[in-house]
């Protein structure tokens, strides 16, 4: 994208959305605090690069990978709007111990990420912007050009507190030359959950040198998950009130996925400590499933020269049992993130016309083109799949595309049930033949926690 037709959209959305007069008295200095006086409404037509207090925006997001794209398109906003922006990373466990600080009385960052997982709890406490007002009269905004999956996620009684981001899929990594020295062909969409089993099996070596497969218990949405509703089995139901760890197919694919622990991966320890990008990257396992956001990662060893690494789709359950794959039988989890704000931020303003720029058709296009992750706005996607030019990604845009079926993350109102079940599985992936057991016992505490929302 040229950038004079980036300054031309820039200034487009401008004129819309910036800069009313500034709110909460003082200039920002980044970040905001959280007993700022909030704006409402939608904000005046102005351009003016001095209506704005705020001296700098502080934009927090968790994923190292993604900040020097992310800097990249606010500083085309930077360029029209006059306001700098700060990207910040903090890692995840830390980001939301500082928003929920912040949110009780501290400093809070301008703009962040929001994530479906934490999402209906922000907006139900009154602690994310309504962006609201801001969309309606935004000429630039319109929520139907998201995946509307996305869009829900950030609406709440009627109203929405974030802007889509992204969204993302997940695919099955394997590393050819491995695949190459074992003379086993390359996974495709053949590929079953039996199939994933057989070969992770042959690619593990009896002297510990080498396993088929990785995938810790931190991983959910990258794993079982996606195993459990290929099997027609679930995690939480529609009216998010019971769990469905204890359904029968849900049973069905954990048992499944015993096996793939028991016989294809390390030791429980080895992957927690070591984590399962760097056990796959580091050449000790064959097969991982990552998210679409580790493609940047991919992308630079590839850059580097580092060429064994490729992407498939992921298995399927052939429930039918007629050899291919119908509807529902490959699964992909889908979730994808927002750009949000306090509701006490300084100056509404101002964040918004960053948030919409970064949501915009334009932001997200840059977003794609720099390889950052696949965008959420429809359509876009289709240059970020062209980023790198050693690396076929289709597989994962595909998936969104119709060869899989798009399984929303499952959250709730208070989703902390999903990390107390990663914990719990820790039993489980150190001895398999427990899964029942512990899965029947993650159902009951999740139902109690679930009885209590």
């Amino acid at each position: 994208m040229k950038r004079k037709m980036i300054a031309g959209v820039l200034a487009a959305i401008m004129s819309v959305v910036l800069l009313a007069g500034c709110g909460g008295g003082a200039a920002s200095g980044g970040s905001t605090s959280a007993g700022g006086e909030a704006k409402t409404g939608a904000p005046a037509q102005t351009s003016s690069k001095s209506a704005s207090s705020m001296s700098k925006v502080v934009v927090n997001i968790w994923d190292s990978k993604q900040q020097s794209g992310i800097q990249t398109i606010c500083d085309e906003w930077s360029a029209v709007s006059g306001i700098p922006v700060s990207v910040e990373v903090v890692d995840w466990d830390n980001y939301w111990t500082l928003l929920e600080a912040g949110a009780s009385g501290g400093q809070m960052p301008d703009v962040f990420w929001m994530h479906s997982q934490y999402s209906e709890k922000y907006m139900d406490q009154g602690i994310l912007l309504d962006l609201t007002d801001y969309i309606e009269k935004d000429a630039n905004t319109d929520l139907g050009n998201y995946y509307p999956e996305i869009v829900k996620l950030y609406q709440y009684d009627g109203h929405t507190y974030a802007l889509p981001k992204d969204y993302d899929t997940i695919g099955l990594w394997y590393n050819k030359d491995m695949f190459d020295e074992a003379g086993i062909a390359y996974p495709d969409e053949t590929w079953t959950w039996e199939t994933l089993h057989d070969v992770g099996a042959q690619l593990t070596k009896e002297d510990g040198s080498q396993y088929g497969m990785t995938g810790n218990t931190d991983a959910n949405q990258e794993g079982y998950y996606n195993a459990i509703y290929s099997y027609g089995g679930y995690v939480i139901n529609d009216a998010k009130d019971k769990s469905g760890y204890d359904d029968e197919k849900s049973l069905q694919a954990m048992e499944m996925y015993a096996g793939l622990v028991k016989d294809c991966m390390p030791h429980q320890s080895t992957m927690a400590e070591v984590g399962n990008i760097n056990l796959f990257v580091s050449n000790q396992v064959a097969m991982g499933m990552f998210g679409s956001w580790y493609v940047p990662t991919f992308k630079d060893l590839a850059e580097e020269g580092s060429n064994q690494y490729a992407v498939s789709y992921l298995p399927y359950h052939d429930a039918n049992g007629n050899g291919t794959c119908d509807e529902g039988e490959r699964v992909t989890m889908f979730n994808g993130l927002g750009w949000a704000a306090p509701a006490k931020v300084a100056d509404p303003d101002t964040v918004y016309s960053l948030i919409s720029y970064l949501s915009s058709k334009e932001g997200q296009t840059r977003q794609a083109e720099l390889g950052v992750t696949m965008s959420a706005y429809e359509g876009t996607s289709d240059t970020w799949v062209n980023c790198t030019d050693k690396i076929d990604l289709k597989p994962y845009l595909e998936e969104a595309n119709g060869k899989a079926t798009l399984v929303p993350n499952p959250c709730s109102r208070d989703s902390s049930w999903a990390e107390d079940a990663k914990q719990s599985f820790v039993a489980a992936w150190q001895d398999p033949s427990t899964m029942e057991t512990v899965c029947r016992q993650i159902a009951d505490s999740m139902n109690s926690k679930l009885a209590g929302q």
